[in-house]
């Protein structure tokens, strides 16, 4: 006899296992995986008809929760598949009645983290990116994994009134690389490396594991090409080089850069960044399917059958959630080639 499919939620309150308690009170849950620039968050909803959420057993804002999604008997009999989601922290509750509900919001980034709650000033001269956020995770009580070859190098930068994660923010946009949190680390990454990975799954127009689909793709805000001037010295002499990708968008435009580098080669890595930064968002899709723990952000996967759409994408957000059923909802956008 075939066995029925599960998805369940296994959560820990303050490292103690709440799975048991919370199973025959929870509604709904969803987990948000972001690639890149904004935290991960955990959604619970709970019935509350005998008013213990709201009373005795409402949880602690800033309590800590850990969660893993189990998937069993999806693909075959006994097999247990499971998605660690990571570490948060309680930022909001929310009550309400009728029907008697309680919404429990927390965060990978919470406020109370010296990444996030207080705006800092402070300079660094003669260091590397790498460095200034290995003492940024320190500080937060997390651990670097810095997985870009790229280390941009700075005489002088100054953290002016900005908190610690939006002034990382700030310098890994600068040099066309992203940042997040993901559990117990602070994650640097080269965003043009993860989408040189082999694609982990094709997903097929007309499958039925496919809810729906949406594409989108403009010209608007794209470029042909990159061109970066910068004058140096007393004498302004002009440091100049031009990016333009082999499969470049079918526009005239080219985006113009003036930042401050040191050689031509320097200026030609910088703008293939910034025109991979301009063009990255060109063409995207939205994918809602029955769900699977495979997708988190950051994979590629390729898709089938569906026209002009076709091609090699890259996971910017997963939202894992099971109400009636368990499903995943998908952002990405096409991989870009050759920059």
């Amino acid at each position: 006899m075939t066995k029925a499919r599960n998805a369940r939620l296994q959560v820990f309150y303050n490292k103690t296992d709440l799975s048991t308690d919370l199973k025959p009170h929870l509604l709904s849950w969803s987990y948000t995986d972001n690639l890149s620039g904004q935290a991960d968050d955990l959604q619970l909803t709970v019935e509350d008809s005998e008013q213990r959420w709201s009373g005795s057993w409402i949880p602690d804002l800033s309590a800590s929760l850990q969660a893993t999604l189990f998937r069993e008997n999806w693909d075959l009999d006994g097999k247990i598949e499971k998605l660690p989601l990571g570490f948060f922290e309680i930022d909001e509750i929310e009550v309400s009645y009728p029907p008697s509900v309680v919404s429990i919001k927390a965060i990978s980034v919470p406020e109370s983290s010296s990444l996030r709650g207080e705006k800092k000033n402070k300079a660094w001269e003669e260091t590397k990116l790498s460095v200034i956020a290995a003492e940024k995770a320190k500080g937060a009580g997390l651990k670097l994994l810095y997985d870009s070859p790229e280390n941009p190098k700075y005489d002088r930068i100054e953290q002016t009134d900005e908190t610690d994660i939006g002034f990382l923010m700030r310098l890994c946009n600068d040099a066309g690389l992203c940042l997040k949190v993901a559990g117990t680390q602070l994650v640097i990454f080269d965003e043009a490396k993860y989408e040189n990975a082999a694609p982990i799954a094709t997903l097929e127009r007309k499958v039925s594991e496919l809810k729906s689909f949406r594409g989108r793709t403009t010209s608007i805000g794209t470029y042909k090409a990159c061109r970066v001037t910068y004058f140096a010295g007393k004498d302004e002499k002009a440091i100049s080089a031009t990016f333009t990708p082999a499969k470049a968008p079918k526009v005239g435009r080219t985006l113009n850069v003036n930042e401050r580098v040191s050689s031509i080669a320097e200026a030609q890595l910088l703008a293939k960044k910034k025109l991979r930064e301009a063009n990255k968002e060109a063409t995207q899709v939205t994918i809602t399917m029955v769900g699977d723990p495979r997708m988190v952000a950051g994979v590629t996967v390729n898709l089938k059958r569906f026209g002009a759409f076709d091609g090699k994408y890259i996971v910017t957000q997963a939202v894992h959630s099971q109400q009636s059923g368990y499903e995943t909802s998908l952002e990405l956008r096409r991989c870009l080639e050759g920059y």
